[in-house]
């Protein structure tokens, strides 16, 4: 398999080092079996689930700032905390050499919370995301979406919770982890990816990354789709592809910071800012391709008003309206353009 020029030379060459041919099998207790076929052959096995040890953080209106940890068949701990089964529940999933603390997780979360009353739980799988062997990492979102997809069903059991009041936001690595917890437990009501990871899924079949199978209704947001350096990619996985300002490169951005993830981090901020927005619209045209956009031939929601959607938190979950949209963005907050006809 290619490896990206996204990740540094040196990264690049110890997956060389590490990557295998060879079919094997792994199972763990309680997640099952992984295979090293076709498209997840690089540096397998994942890591185990009690290696990765992922953990989530409950955040209400009524514990903003204080996470509440929930446990996996925990009942005593879930039921002690302010989990509200009758109202949305949000998964936040971080990336690459993250964690669900960073700016970026507490920025999702604080938005959630200033939008509505939501469960918002944050996934943190750090030890699984930690490292300069990449395609390992890219093993281990395996792992933690099914543990994830078990988290799902315990509070399916234990509360009542819909699964189709769930929505899952993942960033990055984080958007494929979405998928497959999706693909693990089918139902979940949306799942937004932020930028999905580029690097060894971009050339994945549809069911070893994000597609539109996993969730009720998927939209993605792309915001370093350059396929030579870019972090993420811009090949379509939703039902609803958003590409800002082209969806490859950034505005506030350089093609050196782009290799450090300048580019990449911007689908994140556009989804807070989508939450938190009460008078401006990201209104993205559908259109088949940023050429045609820019050449003036995608201006139009047609005569009804009714073939745009809107990227991000308010993006409109219609059937007829599947397919890539684009539009334009400010370089600095508020990145929201407003529309003289809205």
């Amino acid at each position: 398999m290619k490896v990206s020029t996204s990740i540094p030379v040196f990264v690049a060459f110890l997956c060389s080092v590490f990557k295998t041919g060879k079919a094997e099998t792994i199972c763990y207790d309680g997640v099952g079996c992984f295979d090293d076929a076709g498209c997840h052959g690089n540096t397998f096995p994942p890591e185990s689930p009690n290696f990765i040890n992922t953990r989530f953080y409950l955040y209400t209106r009524r514990n903003w700032n204080t996470a509440q940890e929930l446990i996996l068949n925990d009942t005593v701990t879930l039921r002690a905390s302010n989990f509200d089964p009758k109202v949305p529940t949000k998964f936040s999933i971080h990336g690459w050499n993250s964690n669900g603390f960073t700016g970026g997780e507490r920025d999702r979360k604080d938005a959630f919370l200033e939008n509505a009353n939501v469960n918002v739980i944050t996934v943190d799988w750090r030890r699984g995301a930690s490292g300069i062997l990449y395609p390992k990492q890219h093993q281990n979102t395996r792992v933690v979406g099914r543990v994830i997809a078990q988290f799902a069903r315990f509070l399916n059991l234990e509360t009542g919770m819909y699964y189709k009041d769930v929505h899952l936001v993942g960033h990055s690595l984080g958007a494929h982890t979405a998928g497959y917890a999706g693909a693990y437990q089918p139902g979940f009501g949306r799942i937004t990816g932020s930028d999905p990871a580029g690097p060894w899924f971009r050339e994945d079949e549809p069911e070893c990354r994000l597609d539109p199978s996993d969730a009720l209704f998927v939209d993605v947001i792309h915001g370093d789709g350059n396929d030579n350096i870019g972090l993420g990619t811009s090949l379509p996985m939703g039902h609803q592809d958003f590409y800002p300002n082209g969806g490859r490169h950034q505005p506030a951005c350089d093609y050196g910071s782009d290799i450090a993830g300048c580019s990449h981090a911007y689908s994140s901020r556009y989804f807070a800012e989508s939450l938190r927005s009460t008078t401006c619209k990201f209104k993205a045209y559908p259109c088949r391709g940023w050429a045609e956009y820019m050449a003036g031939r995608c201006r139009s929601c047609g005569t009804q008003n009714e073939g745009c959607s809107e990227m991000g938190y308010h993006a409109i979950d219609h059937r007829e309206l599947e397919g890539l949209f684009f539009l334009d963005t400010n370089p600095e907050s508020p990145y929201c353009i407003p529309d003289p006809w809205d």
